[in-house]
């Protein structure tokens, strides 16, 4: 199907989405046309400068008009499909309609100026009983490791998984397996419990489980769906500041040390949580315990998927703090996020893919008073910086 006869035409069906008076084969072309975005920007490369900036124009007023339409409904813009929808085309274009003109930057510092950030994907290390390590990302399909009755093993999906020998349940020793910061990974563990791991998480537990419980300690984000086993609990350390005490159950530990509290989420079954003083709390399913070290345990009925949509592979947030959402976005992009003048006092609803670039979350979020400026980071270990400004400061 020929989408467009030139410049003209092209123009003004995406004048015709923004306003929506698209038909809806314009609609399925453009949403098509999103998707394949090095088609886009080959498109683009055809049209002059004067085109892109009267089109961003344009489209300035349109979204301007409907967010403060939308501003006077108390509504976000994250759960506004319609201008959301052609806010994301727009920036797959490549089309910045928000950012004035800057002068070029001069050849010789453009490769160490980053201009956007990918997002995370499969990326996790073994470490070894005998302290040895293998990168699981790039490590081959089959078996990886044996430790002594245990043998190591990544399928075709990439999932890590131990096989033990009925006859012989014999320790081996500890393994470790650990997500960098634009990591996740997954895990079957000696029982045949499943692990999903978040960014900068961690999991540490024995290659075969011979005891009286299944013991494992975790640091970060974790998400287990758990065998049961009848007279074995399966206890989790919660990096030694709380255990989860389980029988068979699927739930969510969120326990980064950058996060005000401890979250633990229950799915399905039941969990008892307990911190350093043995002080415990019961769960049930679509229930969530907090624990602030040194306070108490907190209870509530929550939305569970919410909890757990980044293993789905998406951000969601429910009247969230920006503050919150930057450090989703500091470990999923591995990136240094800082606040010049003071961190902005808003909040958030709605979802957003996690496979998106950091470029286009940070758009979204712009249309609700928040500005953002990328530059290289001086801190190590990060692929660059994201500056925070309130909305009236230009970029």
């Amino acid at each position: 199907m020929k989408a467009f006869k030139g410049q003209e035409d092209f123009l003004r069906m995406i004048r015709k989405y923004l306003s929506g008076n698209a038909d809806e084969k314009e609609r399925a072309f453009l949403e098509r046309f999103y998707e394949s975005r090095d088609n886009g920007q080959k498109v683009l490369d055809h049209y002059t400068d004067y085109d892109r900036e009267m089109l961003g124009r344009e489209m300035e007023e349109n979204i301007l008009r409907g967010i403060a339409a939308n501003r006077s409904k108390r509504r976000w813009l994250l759960t506004w499909p319609r201008f959301a929808a052609a806010a994301v085309v727009l920036i797959a274009l490549g089309i910045l309609f928000f950012s004035r003109q800057r002068p070029e930057t001069p050849a010789q510092h453009i490769a160490a100026q980053p201009t956007d950030f990918a997002p995370g994907g499969e990326r996790a290390v073994l470490t070894l009983a005998d302290g040895s390590t293998v990168v699981l990302d790039s490590a081959a399909l089959g078996r990886i490791a044996s430790q002594g009755n245990a043998t190591v093993t990544k399928n075709a999906d990439g999932e890590l998984s131990y096989q033990v020998s009925e006859n012989d349940k014999t320790v081996a020793g500890m393994n470790t397996i650990s997500t960098p910061a634009g990591g996740q990974y997954s895990i079957r563990l000696p029982d045949g419990s499943q692990v999903w791991l978040n960014a900068k998480s961690s999991i540490t537990f024995s290659t075969a489980f011979a005891g009286k419980d299944r013991r494992v300690k975790v640091q970060g984000e974790v998400y287990f769906e758990v065998r049961k086993e009848n007279g074995r609990p399966f206890v989790v350390d919660v990096d030694g500041r709380q255990q989860v005490i389980v029988t068979g159950t699927q739930f969510n530990v969120n326990a980064y040390t950058d996060e005000p509290e401890i979250r633990t989420t229950l799915l399905e079954g039941a969990v008892r949580v307990a911190d350093t003083r043995r002080e415990s709390l019961q769960l049930a399913p679509g229930e969530q315990a907090s624990f602030q070290t040194g306070g108490r345990f907190r209870k509530a009925t929550v939305d569970v998927a919410e909890a757990v949509a980044w293993k789905n592979g998406l951000f969601q947030f429910r009247e969230t703090s920006l503050a919150t959402i930057m450090r989703d976005i500091e470990r999923w992009y591995n990136v240094e996020v800082t606040y010049p003048e003071g961190i902005p006092q808003k909040r958030f609803s709605g979802k957003l893919r996690r496979n998106s670039k950091a470029s286009e979350i940070l758009e979204i979020l712009k249309f609700a008073g928040v500005n953002f400026r990328i530059e290289a980071s001086e801190s190590a270990g990060y692929d660059g910086r994201i500056v925070v400004l309130p909305a009236e400061k230009n970029l």
